[in-house]
């Protein structure tokens, strides 16, 4: 663990998305509904960002709202969907229309991307995908999607695919301290390594605390200073989905957006309310309502 308590990242949600320019290339942290850095995703909308490349194994509303709102154009991903209520309708929609490119892969492979990315090694070696029509299909990398060689020690056949190398690594986790070790409860997902595959490492968290506590419980860091460049700390970043023991997902919110997501116009409409004209992350939590938000707060043991 590194980092001292004159070390202070601390930034606002809004510095942070100002520091990503136009066409950077993201890790973005989360998977399903669990830990989904979404208030970043609607403060990068409210500053227009433009061009941006998301890597991901599988996010959902956060995704919809990028590339509804045509901030994100390219995605190298293994699936989007709204979990239990259908399927991800603006991205289908953006692709139809060509306004975005979509590069999948299975999840295993692109955690081994991230792998590879962590440990600065250009490429990593899989089986899985030799079963797969992926091999022979790519919407935008081309060739660079991946490779089948002969092992050069077995002569066998074996895949190998690009390690990810992004510009930032962006990840939501329950607590950090100021310098920026953070910790994570409940899944992990891939986090671990998106947080050491990217060049810059922004965490967002929903409390701060001291950096005493981190001392004393040193087991419970996934994620240490060392690795951070930033810290952004805030409640209700995942909202509508969940934070494991701070919030469950809000499933009247879910299903207000998969519905309106169905049409333009219904899209255009929830971009408008509960994004554009919204000033800011808390506006939007206004919005919502503290008294609906706290109802969604977890429930000890169970954390949700």
């Amino acid at each position: 663990m590194t980092g001292t308590e004159i070390d202070d990242k601390r930034i606002t949600l809004e510095e942070a998305a100002r520091i990503v320019p136009d066409g950077a290339h993201l890790f973005w942290g989360g998977f399903g509904y669990q830990r989904a850095p979404i208030a970043f995703a609607r403060e990068l909308v409210r500053q227009k960002k433009r061009g941006l490349t998301i890597y991901t194994c599988g996010s959902e509303v956060d995704l919809e709202i990028m590339v509804g709102a045509g901030v994100a154009t390219r995605f190298d991903i293994a699936f989007t969907a709204i979990e239990a209520l259908g399927l991800a309708n603006n991205m289908r929609r953006r692709v139809a229309e060509g306004k975005a490119q979509v590069e999948d892969y299975s999840n295993l492979a692109m955690a081994m991307r991230f792998m590879g990315g962590a440990l600065n090694v250009p490429f990593m070696p899989i089986r899985s995908l030799m079963g797969t029509d992926m091999v022979q299909y790519s919407r935008y990398r081309g060739d660079k999607k991946l490779k089948v060689i002969d092992c050069p020690f077995t002569g066998e056949k074996i895949c190998l695919v690009p390690s990810a190398k992004p510009d930032f690594s962006i990840i939501h986790v329950q607590r950090v301290d100021k310098t920026g070790n953070a910790q994570i409860d409940g899944i992990v997902g891939e986090d671990l390594e998106g947080a050491r595959c990217g060049k810059k490492l922004i965490v967002l968290a929903e409390e701060l605390i001291d950096v005493d506590e981190v001392r004393s419980r040193p087991d419970q860091t996934k994620i240490p200073a060392m690795y951070v460049s930033h810290v952004v700390v805030a409640p209700f970043i995942a909202h509508p989905v969940q934070c494991h023991n701070y919030y469950d997902y809000d499933l009247e919110h879910l299903m207000m957006f998969h519905k309106m997501t169905k049409t333009e116009e219904g899209w255009q409409e929830y971009l408008k309310s509960f994004i554009l004209d919204v000033e800011n992350h808390y506006e939007y939590l206004n919005h919502v309502g503290w008294e609906h938000l706290m109802s969604l707060r977890a429930k000890k043991p169970w954390g949700y």
